[in-house]
C-alpha cells in the first residue's frame, strides 16, 4: 500500500527548504559499492520516494539517467524547480509499480522513504528492475524496524541491512 503523505503544496515547499540532503559521503560509498559490483559505465538510477530531490541530484553526476519517483505530484514540482542537472526526470508513482523494463536499473535507491513501501512488493519490483550486480541502497535514520522478506534471503537481507547501520 502506498501511504498518501507529504502531499500538499505548502508541505512540499518546507520539505523543499528545510530537509537536508543525505552526507555526500554517503553517495560516494554507495557509488564505490556499485562500481565494485557492477562496474562502469552506470546508465539509470531510480531515487524512489525522492520527495523533493534532495538525494536524486546527488547521484547525477554518476550516471547517464537518474529519475525520482515520488507519489507526491507537489513533490515532485518542487523537485523539477531546481535548476540544474539535464539528466534527471522526475516522475509520479510508487515503489512497488515501477515503470522500467526488466534488468535496466543500475542503482536503486530510497533515501528515508523505504519504510513508506509494501515491503514484499517493493523487492519483487527490486529484483525484475535491476540489471545483474546491480545495486539497492536503502538509506534511513532510524529504520532498524524494516524486515525485508524476499523468497529465501530475507534472513540474510535483514542481516545486510542491520550490518551496513550506523552504531
Amino acid at each position: 500500500m502506498a501511504y498518501r503523505l507529504f502531499e500538499g503544496k505548502e508541505h512540499a515547499s518546507i520539505y523543499q527548504q528545510y530537509r537536508f540532503t543525505p552526507p555526500t559521503g554517503l553517495k560516494d560509498i554507495i557509488i564505490q559499492y556499485l562500481d565494485k559490483k557492477k562496474g562502469q559505465p552506470h546508465v539509470l538510477a531510480v531515487d524512489l520516494g525522492c520527495g523533493t530531490g534532495q538525494h536524486t541530484r546527488l547521484l547525477a553526476p554518476h550516471f547517464k539517467e537518474v529519475v525520482g519517483i515520488d507519489i507526491s505530484e507537489c513533490q515532485l514540482e518542487e523537485a523539477r524547480s531546481v535548476p540544474g542537472f539535464t539528466n534527471i526526470t522526475y516522475r509520479e508513482g510508487t515503489a512497488e509499480e515501477l515503470p522500467f523494463e526488466d534488468g535496466t536499473v543500475d542503482l536503486l535507491t530510497a533515501a528515508s522513504a523505504a519504510h513508506w513501501f509494501d515491503q514484499s512488493r517493493f523487492l519483487i519490483e527490486a529484483n525484475r528492475v535491476l540489471k545483474p550486480g546491480g545495486c539497492m541502497a536503502l538509506l534511513g535514520f532510524t529504520d532498524w524496524y524494516i524486515k525485508l522478506n524476499y523468497k529465501d534471503c530475507g534472513d540474510k537481507l535483514n542481516c545486510i541491512y542491520h550490518e551496513v547501520g550506523v552504531d
